[in-house]
């Protein structure tokens, strides 16, 4: 039996220009990680990494954390299915003009405007909204790769993994929330997208979920688990 452990990134800049870059205490949380997997010897037959830089860096943290410690620790395979969906994209897109014409979006613009000090929350929630219609195709963007299409993707990401990862290897899986979700709901075999989507909220900043595998079976072993980091270090974006 294998063990496939897929790590979601450490905490990206939202509400900054670039949201694909760690954040300060993003990167302390993959240093946390780092130290954690060495401490406890974690070894990786194989590891594959999303092509966006907030999961790239993450990976490059916890190599610097193995290379220290004179740790052996794979050259990442790059695959673009782990990549996170683009609902952050086609927010950007398209907020301009649910300011104007959104009863919830207009409402929750003028409350950061009037309490710029809770905006990352209220962006969460403009998100988290904007999201629910996006998944339900009722905001399609030009350029923007759809929900049911960032679905196939990943499954075709994780048949790749699957079809690669050879009897008791340890597989390590850098990646994003939705992309996370995604893999665990094809484990668990949940089809309502909703609940998938939603299930992205729940999943902490490099937080790992693991599954076992073998020929016959790719089942849940734990979801969303956390041993590294303190209480004030525990981020979802």
């Amino acid at each position: 039996m294998s063990k496939i452990y897929i790590f979601r990134h450490a905490q990206a800049s939202l509400g900054s220009d670039n949201y694909d870059v760690l954040s300060n205490k993003g990167e302390l949380q993959a240093h946390e990680l780092g130290k954690y997997l060495v401490s406890k010897k974690y070894k990786f037959d194989k590891i594959y990494v999303g092509s966006l830089r907030r999961q790239q860096h993450t990976f490059e943290i916890i190599s610097k954390e193995y290379n220290k410690n004179n740790l052996p620790i794979p050259e990442p395979i790059v695959l673009e299915g782990l990549n996170e969906h683009q609902a952050t994209e086609a927010m950007k897109s398209e907020i301009p003009k649910m300011i104007k014409s959104d009863p919830f979006i207009k409402s929750l613009w003028k409350e950061i405007e009037l309490s710029p000090e809770n905006k990352n929350e209220k962006l969460m929630l403009g998100f988290k909204y904007f999201l629910n219609l996006w998944v339900e195709n009722k905001i399609i963007v030009e350029g923007i790769i759809p929900w049911r299409d960032f679905r196939k993707n990943v499954r075709s990401a994780l048949n790749v993994i699957l079809e690669n990862t050879k009897k008791n290897q340890n597989v390590g899986v850098f990646s994003s929330g939705g992309t996370i979700s995604s893999i665990t709901a094809e484990s668990l075999k949940i089809s309502d997208e909703m609940k998938i989507a939603d299930l992205n909220f729940s999943i902490k900043n490099t937080s790992f979920t693991s599954f076992y595998h073998n020929k016959e079976k790719f089942n849940l072993l734990s979801f969303n688990e956390i041993p590294h980091l303190d209480k004030n270090m525990i981020t979802f974006v």
